[in-house]
C-alpha cells in the first residue's frame, strides 16, 4: 500500500513536472513572438527612415538643381530669389546655396545682410 502512495506522489509529481515545463514553453514562445514582432518594427521603422532619407535627398537634389538654372537668366542670385523662386525658407537656402558653393558650383560675394547674392562659377 505504501508502494502504491508513493508511485502516486510520483506519477502526480512528473504530471506537475510536465504541466509546468508546458506553461514555461508557452510563456517563451509567446515572448519569442514578440521578440519577432519587435525586431520586425524596428526593421520596418529603418526601412521607413531609409525611404524618408532618400526622398529627402531627392527633394533637396531638386532644389539645387532648381537654384543652378535660376544662374541661366540671372548673373547673380540673393537669398530672397532663390527662397522665392522655390517656396522654401530663406534658412533652407542658405543651406543648400552652402552645400552648392562646398560643391564649387557657385560662389557667396559679401559676408552678411543683404548685400550677400551668389555667382555661378
Amino acid at each position: 500500500m505504501a508502494y502504491y502512495i508513493i508511485l502516486i506522489l510520483i506519477v502526480f509529481g512528473l504530471g506537475f513536472w510536465v504541466w509546468k515545463l508546458y506553461q514555461d514553453k508557452g510563456r517563451h514562445n509567446r515572448e519569442i513572438a514578440l521578440l519577432e514582432k519587435e525586431k520586425d518594427e524596428i526593421e520596418g521603422f529603418g526601412k521607413g527612415l531609409e525611404e524618408y532619407n532618400k526622398k529627402m535627398q531627392g527633394k533637396k537634389q531638386a532644389a539645387k538643381q532648381k537654384i543652378m538654372r535660376l544662374f541661366e537668366n540671372k548673373e547673380k542670385v540673393n537669398n530672397s530669389d532663390a527662397a522665392k523662386a522655390l517656396g522654401v525658407s530663406r534658412n533652407t537656402i542658405v543651406r543648400y546655396l552652402d552645400e552648392l558653393e562646398t560643391d564649387g558650383m557657385v560662389k557667396q560675394v559679401g559676408k552678411v545682410g543683404q548685400v550677400v547674392f551668389y555667382r555661378k562659377i
